[in-house]
C-alpha cells in the first residue's frame, strides 16, 4: 500500500495485516452469488479499493474493517454493480448477526436486552430523527409510551402517578401495550389501534367508500376484517342485466390488491380477514378461492358457521344457499359437502379457517353483550381473535406470564397477576383516548365501545418453569384458572374506571344497562399472536407451545439468526449435557427433542414443540383459554404432514363442540418458504422455507422483512 504497511483493526479489537486479496475474494464471492463470472473484474475493483485507502491513509495508519467494508460497498455501487453490492452487504450483516455484536447495532442498551431484541427494536420501534438516525434507547421507548398514555389523565398529579405505574410494568416486562402504541405513541397523528372491522354492503359506491377508508387505516398501521355475505353472487343480475355481478371473491381480490399497493407508513403491508357465511350462494367458490398458490396472499379467509350449520352437517341434512340480494334460496346442498370441502382445502392450502358466529353471539358478557339491541357480530380482525362491529378497532396488550412464575417454588403468583391487570386495564383504556384515526366513523365507534384486548406472551415458558407438560390436564386447568383471574381483575378494574370516568357509551344497549355495576369497556381479554411483543420480551408467542427449541431464522433477505430457547439451554447445562453438537442435533431434528435419546426423558416430557403435540390437545388448550375470554383467541392447530382432510374436519367439529370462537388449522408442509430452517441450510426440510412460526402461514417478502399476512408476524418485528 505505500512504503508503510497498514494494519486492519477487527471488531474484536485484534489487528492483522492488510490484505487486498481478502477484499478481492469477498467481492468475487458476492459477484458469483448474483451470476457474475469475471474474476478479473473483482481483481480490478479490489485494486481500486486499495488505491483509495492509500490516498486516505498515506502514513501507515491502522484501518477499521468496518471502514473497508463501507468503501467496498461504495465502490461497487459507483461502478454500477448494485446486485453485487447488495450481496456483499448481506454477507457483512450475516457476519454481524453471527457475532451477536450489540455494539455494531448503534443502539444504546440501557436495559440489558439480547442482540436479537435490540435488532428488532432498532428496525421497527425506536424513534428516529429526520435523517433516519436512532435517537432513542429501549428504556426511552417505554418512557415515551408511558408519558403519552398517562397524558390523558386529568391533572398533573394523576398523570405523574399513572406514568410511574405504566412505566414500571413496562420496564419490568410484566405488561406491554401492543406494537402500534410502541411505534406510534407520541407522534402527532398517533394511530394506536391494531385491528379493524368494516361493513360491506351490496352497493358498488359503498364498497369503494370502504375500500378507501380501510386503505387509509392500513396506511397508518392496522389489519382489517370484512364479512362479504351481503354481496350478491357471481353472475347475478346488475341493473336488470343478468350475468354481470362480480361476486364476493372478485371483490375480495380488489381489497387484497389494495393492501399490497398502499403500505403502512409506506413500508409494511397490512392484512385482511375475509368472511363469508356458510349459507351464501357463492360459498363453494369462496372456500376454493386460494387453491392457486399466491392468490389472495394478503387475505386470510374464514367461513362463518353457526350451530344450525354444524348440526345439519353432522346429521347429514340439507342446507339452503341464499342470494343475499333477494333472500331467495338458489340451491340446496348437503351441509356436509360444505364442511368436507372446507377440510379438503384447509388440508391443501391452510385456508379456510372457521368463524363460529354462534359462539361469538351468545348475548352474554363472554359473547357479544350488545346482541339484543345491535344484532350479531359478523367479522373479526385479521387473525380472528377480535370479533367486532363495523368500524370498531381493538387495542392489544400483553401480560408476560414468565414474570408471574416463581421458579424456586414452582408456583404461579395470582395476586401479582391481579395487581398488574388493574394497571394494564387502565393503560389500555387510555390507549383509546390517546388514539387518532383517519376515519371519523372509526373514532366514533372505538370510543362508543371502548373495546380492549389484553392477552399474553410466554405461556410455553411459564409451563416449562412450572414443570407442566403443555398437553396435560394440569396445563389446561391452569390456563382456565389464569384466564379467570385475568378477566375478574380486569372487569373489576373496568367497573371502577366506569365510576371514575363513565361506562362505555353503548352500555345502555348492553346486558349491563339495568345493572348497578357497569364496565367502562365492552370487552377486555383476547389472546392474539403477540409476535412483536414476544420478541421484545424474549418469550414464546401468545398461548402457543414452542415452535422449535433450536432453529435458524432467515431475516432480511438471506441473513440468518440462530436461536435456541434459553430455558432449554439452562436445563441442559444443569444436567451437564449441553454442547454445540447436541444443539445442532436438535436443529437437524426440526427443533424437536422427542427422538433424541441423549436427552433425558423428563426433559423431553416438558420441552415439547408444536408438532410434538396432538391437534386435539392444541384445541383443548384454546378452549381452556376461551372459557373466560370475552373476545376470542388466535391459536394455530398444528397437524403433521400425514394428517388427512378427515382429521381437519374432526378438528372443526371438536372446536365447535368446545365453544371455540374460531379455528385455524395448519398441516405441516402445506406451504412453501418457511422462515425457520429446521435442518440447517444444507438440508432444508421438505416443503421449503419461509413459514410463519406463529400461525404457520406463508411469509411474504416486504423489502428487508418477511411478513405473515395471516397474523401480522414479521421477522423485523413480530
Amino acid at each position: 500500500m505505500t512504503q508503510t504497511a497498514k494494519k486492519v483493526i477487527k471488531l474484536s479489537g485484534q489487528k492483522e495485516m492488510f490484505s487486498v486479496e481478502k477484499i478481492t475474494e469477498s467481492i468475487w464471492m458476492a459477484a458469483q452469488k448474483v451470476g457474475g463470472n469475471d474474476k478479473n473484474l473483482a481483481l480490478e475493483l479490489g485494486e481500486l479499493v486499495k488505491e483509495t485507502l492509500e490516498i486516505r491513509y498515506p502514513n501507515g495508519e491502522s484501518i477499521k474493517t468496518t471502514e473497508i467494508g463501507e468503501l467496498v460497498e461504495k465502490v461497487l455501487i459507483e461502478r454500477g454493480h448494485a446486485k453485487t453490492a447488495k450481496e456483499f452487504i448481506r454477507f457483512r450483516e450475516n457476519k454481524k448477526h453471527a457475532r451477536q455484536d450489540k455494539e455494531s447495532l448503534g443502539v444504546k442498551d440501557d436495559i440489558g436486552l439480547s442482540y436479537n431484541t435490540l435488532y428488532i427494536l432498532k428496525q421497527r420501534y425506536l424513534s428516529r430523527n429526520e435523517k433516519g438516525e436512532i435517537i432513542e434507547t429501549p428504556g426511552g421507548m417505554f418512557d415515551r409510551v408511558a408519558r403519552f398514555l398517562a397524558s390523558v389523565e386529568k391533572g398533573k398529579k394523576n398523570q405523574d402517578m399513572w406514568y410511574k405505574k405504566f412505566y414500571d410494568v413496562m420496564i419490568n416486562f410484566e405488561f406491554h401495550p401492543g406494537t402500534r402504541p410502541l411505534a406510534n405513541a407520541g407522534k402527532k397523528a398517533a394511530q394506536l389501534g391494531n385491528c379493524f372491522v368494516w361493513p360491506v354492503e351490496d352497493d358498488i359506491n359503498f364498497i369503494f367508500k370502504i375500500l378507501h377508508q380501510s386503505t387509509l387505516i392500513k396506511k397508518h398501521g392496522g389489519g382489517c376484517g370484512y364479512n362479504f355475505s351481503n354481496v350478491r353472487p357471481e353472475g347475478d343480475v346488475v341493473g336488470g342485466i343478468p350475468d354481470l355481478a362480480a361476486g364476493p371473491v372478485k371483490i375480495i381480490e380488489m381489497f387484497d390488491l389494495m393492501t399490497s399497493l398502499f403500505r403502512q407508513e409506506g413500508r409494511y403491508e397490512s392484512g385482511n380477514m375475509a368472511v363469508l357465511n356458510a349459507d351464501h350462494a357463492d360459498i363453494f367458490n369462496f372456500i376454493a378461492a386460494k387453491q392457486n398458490d399466491g392468490y389472495l396472499s394478503k387475505t386470510n379467509i374464514s367461513v362463518g358457521i353457526t350451530d344450525a350449520f354444524m348440526q345439519a352437517a353432522l346429521k347429514g341434512k340439507d342446507w339452503k344457499l341464499v342470494n343475499p340480494r333477494t333472500n331467495e334460496v338458489v340451491n340446496t346442498v348437503k351441509a356436509s359437502s360444505i364442511l368436507e370441502l372446507m377440510a379438503t382445502m384447509a388440508w391443501q392450502t391452510g385456508d379456510p379457517g372457521i368463524l363460529n358466529l354462534s359462539a361469538i353471539n351468545k348475548g352474554t358478557q363472554f359473547g357479544n353483550p350488545l346482541l339484543a339491541k345491535k344484532g350479531p357480530i359478523l367479522a373479526t380482525n385479521v387473525c380472528g381473535e377480535i370479533p367486532q362491529y363495523p368500524y370498531e378497532s381493538c387495542n392489544l396488550g400483553y401480560v408476560n406470564f414468565v414474570k408471574f412464575v416463581n421458579p424456586e417454588a414452582r408456583t404461579f403468583d395470582f395476586d401479582k397477576l391481579t395487581s398488574v391487570m388493574v394497571i394494564a386495564t387502565r393503560l389500555m383504556d387510555n390507549v383509546i383516548d390517546a388514539s387518532w384515526f383517519p376515519v371519523t366513523e372509526v373514532t366514533e365507534s372505538v370510543r362508543a365501545h371502548r373495546r380492549i384486548g389484553i392477552g399474553c406472551v410466554g405461556w410455553a415458558e411459564a409451563l416449562t418453569i412450572l414443570g407442566i407438560p403443555y398437553d396435560s390436564k394440569e396445563a389446561f386447568d391452569l390456563a382456565e384458572h389464569v384466564t379467570k383471574t385475568m378477566y375478574e381483575a380486569a372487569f373489576e378494574a373496568s367497573c371502577k374506571l366506569a365510576k371514575e370516568k363513565g361506562p362505555f357509551p353503548l352500555v345502555k344497549d348492553s346486558i349491563w344497562a339495568k345493572r348497578a355495576k357497569k364496565p367502562r369497556n365492552v370487552a377486555l381479554l383476547t389472546f392474539p399472536p403477540s409476535s412483536g411483543n414476544a420478541v421484545i420480551c424474549e418469550t414464546s408467542f401468545g398461548i402457543e407451545p414452542y415452535f422449535a427449541l433450536a432453529y435458524e431464522q432467515n431475516v432480511l433477505d438471506g441473513m440468518h439468526l440462530r436461536t435456541v430457547v434459553p430455558l432449554f439451554v439452562k436445563k441442559l447445562q444443569e444436567r451437564g449435557i449441553y454442547s454445540d453438537a447436541l444443539i445442532q442435533m436438535v436443529i437437524d431434528h426440526h427443533g424437536s427433542i422427542q427422538n433424541i435419546q441423549e436427552i433425558p426423558a423428563d426433559i423431553r416430557r416438558i420441552f415439547k414443540v408444536a408438532h410434538d403435540i396432538n391437534w386435539r390437545d392444541h384445541i383443548k388448550m384454546q378452549a381452556a383459554f376461551q372459557r373466560w375470554t370475552d373476545n376470542a383467541i388466535t391459536k394455530t392447530i398444528n397437524m403433521p404432514a400425514s394428517a388427512t382432510p378427515k382429521d381437519i374436519q374432526e378438528a372443526y367439529v371438536l372446536a365447535w363442540k368446545l365453544g371455540c370462537k374460531g379455528l385455524t388449522v395448519y398441516r405441516d408442509r402445506t406451504k412453501n418458504d418457511q422462515v425457520f430452517e429446521f435442518g440447517g441450510r444444507k438440508n432444508p426440510p421438505a416443503g421449503g422455507v419461509n413459514i410463519c412460526p406463529n400461525c404457520s402461514g406463508k411469509l411474504i417478502r416486504d423489502r428487508k422483512c418477511l411478513k405473515c399476512k395471516k397474523c401480522g408476524y414479521s421477522t423485523c418485528e413480530l
